[in-house]
Parts: C-alpha cells; structure tokens; sequence
C-alpha cells in the first residue's frame, strides 16, 4: 500500500503540473487576440436572436442592454414560444420605454419535437433570415450585454479563418451558499476545456452565415439538444473554428442552491455527450481529477486502521499537495478575469474570510457533485428543461415528450430565483 499511495502522490503531482501549464497557456490566450483589428470597422448587417421563456430575473438588463449597442446596423429578435409567456410583458415595457426601430417581437408558432424550443425558435428566425444579414448573433437571457459587445462579438470575423466568435461565462454571486461556490468552481474549470477545444457558448456567439448553409447548421439544429454545442461540426464541415473573444468574458450574479446546479450540470454534461466530439477527453478529466481524491480517502482510512505511518505520510502529504493546487491556480485565474471585468467597470463583491473558508469544503464538494452528474448522465433516458421533458435516445436523439406553454407550466409565472437559466 506505500507503493500505491507513493503512486497517488506522484499523480497528483503530474495533474497540477499539467494545471498550471494549461492555465498559464490559458490566461496567456485571453491576454490577446488572434485576429487583427480591421483597418475600418467591421460592422456587417447582423441578426440577433434572443430565445426567451419565462421571464428571468435579470431580463430587463439583457433587453435594455441589447438594444442600446454601439452597432450601426443590427436588428434585435425576440423570440417566445408563446402569445402567453410571461417574458412578453418584459418585452413590451421596454420596448414601449424605448421605442427602439430595430426590434421585431416573434412568436414562435412551430413547436418540432424533434429539438428543443431554442433550437426550434433559433431555426425558426434564420431559416427565412433576409439574405442581407451577413451574421446571426445569439445571447441568453442571463448576459447582460456592454455597449460595445455586438461590435467586440462581430469585429473576429473579418478574419476568413473563423466562422464563429464566443464570450465565456463568470459566475460572482452575491451569496455565499455552497450551491453558488459549487458552479463558480466548477465554471473556473469547464472555461479552460472550452478554451483548449474552442467549444462555443450560446450566451454570447456570431456566426458567419455560410454556417448555415455550407455547415448544414439548420438541418443540425432540427434534431439538436443545443444550440452551441452543435457548431462545432458545422465548423468542421465549413473548415473553420471558432475564436474566443477576450473582451467578452459575461458576469452572472444570479445564486442557485446546490440540487439545482446539479440538475443544471447534468443539461450541460448532456449537450457535450449528445454533440460535441471531445466528450471523451471531458469524461476523462472529471475522472481523473477526483480518482487522486478518492484514493487519498481510502489511503487515509486503511492508514489509520492499520497503523501504517508510511501510508499515511504519503497520503497527507498528497491532500495537502491537491488543496495547494486548487487554491494556488484558483486566485491567479480569478484575479486575471476579474481584473478584465473592472475594465467595464463591473462591481465585484470582495472576498472574504468566509467564502475562503466555505472554499474547503466547495471543492471535494464540487468534484463529487461533478461526477456523481457524469456518472447518472448515461443512465438518463429523458431531462427537463423549463418545464418540458425531452426523451433522449440511444441514438442520441432527441425527443420533445409534450409542448406545454410556460405559463402553465407549474409554478411558470415566476421562474425560481435558483434555478440556472442558461445551458
């Protein structure tokens, strides 16, 4: 059992090497940008699309947000899946505050159980989308959009090598519960992966409009479970990639409790399973980040049972060594975003005594509830989203079982103020 737990050690060694190198490359990525900042603005005639179900806490901030860009030439699509949701009363208060010219409320009249309703609502906007419109840009309820994030979001694209460009999600809630640290920690991470293997987030992406065509992007979202995830082989079939934009990093502040972070994680675990080719490598990194865990726990109990110092030294020494890791990468990386989010002058809540402390706890917390999800995800044969259930396949496809309007969904008047909004 020395051997064994020398090895453990040994392991935990080479992960946080391996860590700190992919967030040094990392935070060496979101420092520049790959593209080279046109000579003249790159404004092309965009779309943008906002899939809305129910109305969510912050969605006055998204709307007002969206409309006032330092964009010339930009329409705004609202989109519900129906006359009756909630959402459509935010819309028009705003819409009749600001009586903007370049928004158009649809609703959606066309419900495929072949995908879910964002999937069905974005095809459903671009399949008769006026050729004029040179990029479809899409957001979620939850980004609250800077003025210049259409041009930051578009300007990537003048360069012929991307066929999309993406922001990336940070969560700064205002509570401390651990359901909120659980999904910070776990977002600091799953950022990385997307970074490395330029997975797109629906929160904030463009697309080039030969994606559609050339990519089959339409015919993909017929039968998607997202509407990000799925781009990436449309990517492929166009041989383009998609950019990260280093401006575009969105701040969440919303809180959720930890049962619902749970269901959430599993909907994005199940977006990468169902659509995206590097789900392996993603299974894999859960594993082996919480296996050094587990051993250690077993190497503990053996140790102390059996009286084994030898054991027990290399066993300490390896959880002494996996909390050093975590909390040595976790500030540099927290401080470098942030330090992006001061730059729009974003307001952050100062860490205190009390979050570090919650941390210890958050983090194994973080890995069980991570791959507890992984684990469960290739037994579910169907998932709620919003109050409608989707088979999942075996053939990975998907299911819509009933359409339900929101507002009668249970509960739908008013979504609960924990739950995740996004995928």
């Amino acid at each position: 059992m020395t051997y064994f737990a020398i090895a453990n050690f040994l392991l935990v060694v080479c992960i946080h090497i391996t860590a700190y190198l992919a967030l040094y490359f990392y935070l060496r990525g979101i420092a520049r940008q790959e593209w080279k900042t046109p000579a003249t603005p790159f404004t092309p005639k965009t779309a943008v699309i906002l899939t809305l179900r129910g109305a969510d806490p912050f969605l006055h901030r998204t709307i007002e947000g969206i409309l006032k860009q330092d964009y010339p030439n930009y329409t705004v699509f609202l989109t519900v899946d129906h006359a009756s949701d909630p959402a459509l009363l935010v819309v028009h208060d705003i819409i009749e505050k600001l009586q903007p010219n370049n928004a158009e409320v649809v609703i959606v009249d066309e419900h495929l159980h072949t995908c879910t309703l964002k999937c069905n609502s974005l095809r459903y906007v671009t399949k008769d989308l006026d050729p004029a419109y040179e990029v479809v840009a899409i957001l979620d309820a939850d980004t609250n959009p800077h003025p210049s994030w259409l041009r930051d979001l578009v300007e990537p694209l003048s360069d012929a090598r991307f066929g999309a460009a993406t922001g990336q999600r940070w969560y700064s809630p205002e509570t401390d519960n651990f359901g909120s640290l659980v999904r910070y920690l776990w977002n600091a991470v799953a950022i990385v992966l997307c970074y490395f293997f330029r997975i797109t987030w629906g929160g904030s992406l463009a697309l080039k409009r030969n994606l559609f065509a050339e990519g089959n992007l339409l015919e993909r979202w017929q039968t998607a479970f997202t509407d990000d995830a799925s781009i990436t082989s449309a990517l492929n079939t166009c041989g383009s990639r998609a950019v990260f934009v280093p401006s575009l990093f969105m701040l969440n502040r919303e809180t959720c409790t930890l049962p619902s972070f749970y269901r959430w994680v599993k909907r994005q675990s199940l977006c990468a399973k169902l659509h995206h080719p590097a789900w392996g490598v993603v299974v894999a990194h859960g594993v082996l980040i919480m296996f050094p865990l587990v051993a250690a726990c077993f190497l503990l109990v053996y140790g102390i049972l059996q009286g084994d110092s030898a054991v027990l030294a290399w066993t300490i020494s390896s959880l002494v060594l996996y909390g050093a890791g975590v909390f040595g990468t976790l500030p540099i990386m927290d401080n470098a975003i942030c330090n992006k989010l001061r730059e729009r002058n974003e307001p952050l809540p100062p860490w205190t005594l009390s979050r570090a402390l919650r941390m210890l706890v958050a983090v194994p917390l973080t890995q069980c509830v991570y791959i507890s999800a992984l684990f469960w995800l290739h037994f579910m044969k169907k998932v709620e989203w919003r109050g409608i259930w989707y088979a999942i396949g075996k053939d990975k496809t998907v299911t819509m079982i009933e359409y339900i309007p929101y507002a009668e969904v249970a509960g739908g008047e008013k979504r609960q103020a924990d739950e995740p909004i996004s995928l």
